[in-house]
């Protein structure tokens, strides 16, 4: 009879720690979780308020015309401009001479306030190849490989952009 009161005291134990989880769990998360979904409810709202950061290619079509119609045109037509350049909010606030200090975001300390981009890292995101990657997607295994092998010279500064447009996706 003496493994009883162990298991009792485990028992005990583990009702506490069950009970201090449900107590704090009640404490954390917001009255409004799950209630539509598995997030708060009054998140939507709060979002809606928000100003959109992304605003997709057909706003930067207004200015890049030129850059926009080779685009559509191109392979490339399916990432929007922001995959690669992100955001386009803080480029046209910056550009239109209006405040960008009350946005927290670091990009807005960059030239024209866009991702700087390297020529490289950009077209790695899609074009490296990794096993999730679909079959279909062009991809490569090692840049200075892929540069060598269609008679090119790698060096450190290499860069897709050197042979590829990234917009149309000509070879130069």
């Amino acid at each position: 009879m003496g493994h009883a009161r162990h298991f009792v005291r485990l028992f005990g134990l583990v009702a506490i720690v069950v009970i201090a989880f449900l107590g704090a769990r009640a404490q954390v998360v917001p009255k409004d979780f799950g209630t539509q979904g598995p997030f708060r409810a009054s998140a939507i709202p709060e979002a809606a308020k928000r100003e959109p950061r992304h605003l997709g290619s057909e706003a930067c079509s207004d200015c890049h015309a030129k850059i926009n119609d080779a685009w559509a045109k191109g392979k490339h037509h399916t990432p929007q401009c922001e995959n690669c350049h992100g955001p386009g909010l803080l480029h046209v606030k910056v550009m239109s001479e209006d405040s960008v200090d009350a946005y927290p975001d670091q990009i807005k300390k960059n030239p024209k306030a866009l991702r700087v981009t390297s020529g490289i890292q950009e077209c790695e995101w899609c074009h490296l190849k990794t096993f999730e990657r679909p079959s279909t997607l062009k991809s490569i295994k090692n840049v200075e490989r892929h540069i060598i092998e269609t008679g090119g010279k790698y060096t450190a500064a290499s860069k897709c952009t050197d042979c590829h447009n990234p917009h149309t996706t000509v070879v130069k």
